[in-house]
């Protein structure tokens, strides 16, 4: 069976994307758990699982055909990753300082990561076919109702705004 370079590069898109999605679930969901073993034991060999990611293992061949904005957006995330990871292995900071500068990495991380996926979703798109569209669709009547949309609009900022000065 043969594929197509476009399969290629969507599946090394869909393999790097679950990769990077793993990496930051457990970098996120399990940082109470890694800095609890860390501080307690004052050990660091559980961190090679954390920081686990096939993505050393991808070579340049394979990356060529990825966007150079997905390229840059996945080296600031992977970057980011890795300086974590190394001052976690590294560090003689006592836990409390260690516990304040992964939450720092942590925020970074999730800032970074959403601009990732948002480049994953846009490299996907190129790659998908539109949709056909409906003639239903495209004969939408002009009846919008402008008034009432601005009356709700105005209650929920009412809302929003009591919501806001009440705490």
């Amino acid at each position: 069976m043969k594929i197509s370079q476009e399969q290629v590069v969507s599946r090394l898109i869909t393999l790097i994307r679950l990769d990077a999605k793993n990496l930051f679930e457990r970098i996120k969901k399990r940082e109470i758990e890694y800095l609890t073993i860390f501080s307690l034991k004052r050990t660091r060999s559980h961190f090679p699982a954390v920081f686990r990611s096939r993505y050393n293992k991808v070579g340049i061949a394979d990356l060529k055909f990825l966007s150079p904005e997905l390229l840059v957006v996945l080296d600031e995330f992977y970057e980011t990753v890795d300086k974590m990871e190394w001052y976690l292995t590294s560090t003689e900071d006592m836990p409390q300082t260690v516990d304040d500068r992964v939450h720092f990495f942590i925020k970074d991380l999730q800032r970074k990561y959403d601009l990732l996926m948002l480049y994953f979703d846009g490299e996907t798109e190129d790659e998908m076919e539109p949709l056909p569209v409906e003639d239903e669709e495209m004969n939408m009547s002009g009846e919008f109702q402008l008034e009432e949309s601005e009356d709700n609009f105005e209650e929920l900022s009412d809302e929003v705004l009591n919501d806001l000065t009440s705490s």
